[in-house]
């Protein structure tokens, strides 16, 4: 009797990497798709002699591409609000804004960001680890491969994770510096695995000897209250989470209703793609006929050694013929085909040509941002995804700053917010009178102002532009 399994429920038989892959098996077969095509990977099998052209039109990697830059390509910003009043509530929100910004920056997320941002355009779905790093003594945020992500989830919140596996391939030499210890386990150093064998809450198993040239497979598996390690299938530390929550965020490109997993740019461009590569493949073969014709001999037995060139002259039989192979008939519109497969690229994946720097035009800054209302569009529903994400994540950056001493442990309740950078060339004089316009009206604080302008440290810059004050 074979096995059946929910899609969100762990099982015994889960205990393995290559167990978890065949149960996402159909999610890993779609990334991997999505993933060659990104690549240039469009025809099967390999081109050889004599084969019709095969271009390749790599129109979803631009697509992808663009759709990064829009949604962070420019950088983001943070503003923390406290939920209470009182000077050390504010006093400590701004700490804890700065503290973002740092880890931002010793972490470069501007790049790990992006990366996760292509990641989601092209498999659908981007992941982020949030770990403290004893070796270094900071807060560590790391993009995570998708093709190693398992994640289980709670049935009545796709929010809620309750479980993540995380796979990955380590060397012999890596695997010798992994800690296992409970509180440090992203440790890397000698004597760890010692420590941790000491403390009663933690099993800490030998690791399976490896060679020196080998890699071995490293599976995690968080849950809120437990961490376990394996490695090449076996069980080498068991303990609690040292954390107390799932340090894992998870990022849905565009999510569809009621699923978890994300849905990747490609998934409506990949057939167009396909389409507009074969057709162009064929109007290339057309010229390269037309320019080098095949040449059709008739009655003629013998043509092999025949010069082929401008003033050349034959000697042939009476009754033999020689012609050219040409099309004969009405000519396929194959031009009208190719503007039609194009402008159903541009609607099917909201990237208007004007996207690509083709306007033919100039445009003022509202016309533009109407040329550009398609893939504003599709970016602003993005946003929504990922700005949830990035909450969830400094969250996650917060606790443990708290965790780690970094902030109080009485820090009052706080919340973060994403600031977005415009889509679209902007009038910054403009911009300027109007925030002006609102703080002298008291609709607008200086701080939100500044917000508005895209100053990262908003606290830092009044403070210089009282101390200038004060001077004069």
């Amino acid at each position: 009797m074979a096995l059946r399994f929910l899609p969100n429920l762990p099982t015994a038989v889960d205990a393995t990497s290559s167990a978890l892959r065949l149960r996402d098996a159909e999610r890993l077969r779609r990334y991997r798709e999505y993933q060659d095509f990104y690549e240039g990977k469009h025809w099967p099998g390999q081109s050889g002699q004599g084969q019709r052209t095969r271009l390749v039109l790599n129109y979803a990697r631009a697509i992808v591409d663009k759709g990064a830059s829009y949604l962070l390509g420019r950088g983001i910003n943070f503003a923390v609000i406290a939920r209470e009043d009182g000077p050390r509530a504010q006093t400590l929100a701004r700490s804890a804004e700065n503290l973002l910004y740092q880890v931002y920056q010793d972490n470069d997320l501007d790049a790990a960001d992006l990366q996760g941002a292509l990641n989601a355009g092209v498999l659908g779905d981007a992941a982020f680890k949030v770990f403290w790093d004893p070796a270094e003594e900071r807060i560590r945020v790391v993009n995570v491969d998708p093709f190693g992500f398992f994640a289980r989830w709670a049935g009545d919140d796709l929010g809620t994770l309750r479980q993540v596996d995380v796979c990955y391939r380590l060397s012999a030499a890596d695997l010798a510096d992994l800690s296992l210890d409970a509180g440090t386990f992203e440790t890397r150093g000698r004597g760890d695995a010692e420590r941790a064998a000491s403390s009663p809450r933690v099993s800490v198993s030998p690791r399976p000897r490896v060679s020196n040239v080998s890699a071995s497979e490293v599976l995690e598996r968080w849950t809120a209250q437990e961490l376990v390690v394996l490695v090449d299938g076996q069980e080498v530390r068991r303990g609690p989470n040292p954390y107390g929550v799932i340090p894992f965020v998870h990022v849905p490109n565009l999510q569809p209703p009621n699923q978890f997993w994300g849905v990747s740019d490609l998934r409506d461009v990949v057939a167009l793609n396909r389409e507009l590569d074969a057709r162009m493949s064929d109007q290339s073969d057309i010229i390269r006929y037309h320019a080098d014709p095949p040449v059709i001999f008739r009655g003629v037995t013998e043509h092999s050694d025949l010069a082929v060139g401008p003033g050349t002259v034959w000697d042939i039989p009476a009754d033999a013929e020689v012609t050219l192979l040409e099309w004969r008939g009405q000519p396929a519109a194959v031009q009208e085909h190719l503007e039609r497969l194009f402008r159903a690229l541009y609607e099917v994946a909201e990237t208007p040509r004007t996207a690509f720097g083709d306007s033919g035009r100039l445009l003022s800054g509202v016309a533009l941002e109407v040329e550009l209302r398609p893939i504003i569009q599709k970016t602003l529903r993005k946003r929504v995804f990922w700005e949830a994400a990035l909450r969830r994540r400094n969250r996650l950056v917060l606790r443990l700053a708290q965790q780690r001493g970094l902030l109080p442990s009485d820090t009052p309740a706080l919340a973060t917010r994403v600031i977005w950078p415009p889509m679209v060339p902007r009038d910054d004089a403009g911009e300027v009178r109007n925030n002006v316009t609102l703080v002298a009206a008291g609709l607008r604080s200086h701080r939100t102002a500044m917000d508005a302008l895209g100053e990262p440290d908003p606290e830092a810059e009044l403070q210089r532009v009282h101390e200038d004050r004060r001077k004069t």
